[in-house]
């Protein structure tokens, strides 16, 4: 029924439609292919992305926290406006105390920078705050004086630092009230600590402790009256305490001893008495448990009438 011209014409039509049909589904498969492949090469630039960005987020903290250090460190060394810490030698780091000194603050897109004060050539930083002043004293462009005025009294001086071997490390402290001198500390053994404290009352010496074993403890103390040194006490045991006492004439110029006490059991009582006259021995005197202890020995102790202060630095 079908032969002839237009069955086979009816045939081809067929195939025709098959083809089309066949070739949109392949067209459509290959479109969900490529929808699905860009769909995942999306996903994986948001991850990139993102990853990028929080690498981004985190630099910027890390600048951020390191810019925020850096000028905590500025505050440290320089002292900030308003503040001026108080030092007390035994409290003192047993690291030694190195300065550094900053000029301006560095701009948002550099790196920190620190000076080192041992590195600084014939020129001084700008000063950092308005109640801190640094000098150099011996013009070795190396600065070795640092002052703190009173923010509340222009001009009152009230802490200095000073760095007296040229080396840009502080070895001497010095505190004042109303303007006036009233402590000094001096570390006279390069330890990176005061080793020795003066004191005063209108600038003027009435006490020298010094640490001079190093252990932390005052093991000497030395008394002033009208400037004149009229006491010494020392531990020469490293007990903690007083074993020896010597007493000067105060009323007189030069340090002329007049009595010296010795403990010899180290129950903090003298036991021996050493009296002069002119700075000559005339007399010793010795209690009975002093007795007892000294004819176990050879020969008296000798006088130590020889320890004198270490200085008596004015402001």
């Amino acid at each position: 029924m079908f032969g002839g011209p237009f069955g086979s014409a009816g045939l081809g039509a067929l195939g025709l439609l098959y083809g089309i049909i066949t070739a949109d589904t392949k067209i459509e498969e290959e479109n969900a292919q490529a929808q699905a492949a860009y769909q995942k090469l999306t996903e994986e630039g948001r991850l990139r992305y993102g990853k990028e960005l929080d690498k981004d987020q985190q630099l910027e903290a890390a600048i951020e926290q390191e810019l925020a250090r850096q000028r905590e460190l500025e505050n440290q060394v320089t002292g900030t406006a308003g503040t001026a810490p108080v030092q007390t030698p035994m409290r003192a780091s047993n690291a030694p105390q190195q300065r550094t000194v900053s000029g301006n603050p560095p701009a948002a897109n550099s790196a920190p920078q620190n000076v080192q004060v041992a590195a600084l050539i014939k020129s001084l930083p700008p000063q950092p705050f308005k109640n801190v002043e640094m000098r150099d004293v011996n013009g070795d462009g190396v600065p070795d004086l640092w002052i703190y005025y009173d923010p509340q009294k222009p001009g009152e001086v009230m802490r200095q630092e000073e760095a007296s071997k040229g080396d840009g490390r502080v070895d001497t402290w010095s505190y004042f009230k109303d303007g006036q001198l009233i402590r000094r500390d001096v570390d006279s053994k390069g330890r990176g600590r005061p080793d020795t404290v003066f004191s005063y009352d209108k600038d003027q010496i009435v006490r020298e402790e010094r640490d001079e074993d190093g252990q932390g403890r005052m093991t000497y103390r030395a008394s002033f009256q009208n400037g004149r040194l009229a006491k010494v006490e020392k531990d020469t045991t490293g007990s903690g305490r007083a074993d020896l006492w010597i007493y000067y004439d105060s009323s007189r110029d030069g340090e002329v001893v007049i009595k010296e006490e010795r403990d010899l059991n180290g129950d903090g009582a003298a036991d021996l008495w050493s009296y002069f006259e002119n700075g000559r021995l005339v007399r010793r005197d010795v209690s009975a448990i002093g007795l007892e202890i000294l004819s176990k020995q050879e020969q008296l102790p000798a006088p130590t009438a020889g320890l004198k202060p270490l200085s008596t630095p004015g402001s």
